[in-house]
């Protein structure tokens, strides 16, 4: 009789620590399932500006899911300052200087192809602290559904 019982002992923690390793695999997947599904509510988009005879985005144009919320960050490479508007969405990094990266965060909740640039007057410090070369600061957006 103590064989039985000391088998019995041996199948039930087996049995426990089966349900604990169960437990621990369906909590590990829960949280996994809820951090992957949170990620994909927002998203981080790096943009280079960059000059080399010609100003320029680099991606010039992205896109997003709608109700993602979307941070930008924008690094400017070009010895000029420089900046990134989405007027639809009133989105303005303001002016950005050489090496400098301006993030900016807004919602996307509008389904569309929505124009991006340079704001007027953002380009400077150049010979005269003008703008010194040709600009195509320019790019979109879209949102999809």
């Amino acid at each position: 009789m103590p064989t039985i019982w000391l088998e019995t002992s041996v199948v039930s923690k087996a049995l426990i620590g089966g349900v604990v390793i169960i437990a621990v695999l369906m909590a590990g997947s829960a949280f996994y399932l809820y951090s992957s599904s949170q990620s994909t509510n927002s998203i981080e988009v790096g943009i280079e500006i960059v000059g080399d005879g010609t100003d320029y985005y680099v991606p010039a144009n992205f896109t997003v899911r709608q109700g993602q919320i979307v941070t930008l960050a924008v690094f400017n490479t070009d010895d000029n300052t420089h900046g990134l508007a989405i007027p639809a969405f009133n989105v303005d990094t303001g002016i950005i200087k050489h090496g400098i990266t301006a993030r900016v965060t807004f919602t996307a909740n509008e389904v569309g192809t929505f124009p991006l640039n340079e704001p007027a007057g953002y380009c400077t410090g150049g010979n005269g602290n003008v703008c010194n070369s040709a600009q195509d600061l320019k790019g979109s957006l879209t949102v999809i559904p």
